[in-house]
């Protein structure tokens, strides 16, 4: 089940990725439902291009940040998870949990129908990639986890 989950996980941190050089690349895709669902007007309308400037640049500097995460979740799923130690268990969950269930929340709020799809595929791949081997980290054996 370990290298199963280390797969899914592997295809979280693709789609991840592809959803992050959306941020940076694309920034208008990614904020433009979020930006009409909060103000009623489409991204385009903005007149004032300073504003629409800083508001791009901070949806960048998200991605950036994201992608600093992504980084992380590569040397954590490689070092640490492929290996079942537990540390690497509980750094997925709370890296990659607490970043898809606020994402998750926040697009629910603004009903941004895009961002709700992608962040609810990545909160499904990564409890499933979480809980598919959960016995390999939290297993009994004379008292203590097993380490493979």
């Amino acid at each position: 089940m370990l290298k199963t989950a280390v797969v899914i996980l592997l295809i979280l941190f693709v789609f991840s990725g592809v959803y992050i050089l959306m941020a940076i690349f694309t920034p208008k895709l990614v904020a433009g439902g979020t930006f009409k669902n909060i103000t009623g007007k489409e991204l385009d309308s903005v007149q004032d291009a300073g504003y629409l400037s800083a508001l791009l640049d901070r949806e960048r500097s998200l991605g950036v940040f994201a992608l600093t995460s992504l980084i992380s979740g590569f040397f954590i799923l490689f070092v640490g998870f492929r290996k079942a130690q537990k540390w690497a268990w509980w750094a997925l969950l709370f890296v990659f949990g607490i970043g898809y269930l606020w994402g998750l929340i926040h697009n629910i709020v603004n009903v941004d129908t895009l961002n709700i799809t992608l962040m609810a595929i990545g909160m499904v791949l990564l409890l499933i990639g979480l809980l598919l081997p959960v016995r390999d980290f939290f297993a009994k054996a004379g008292g203590e986890s097993q380490e493979v």
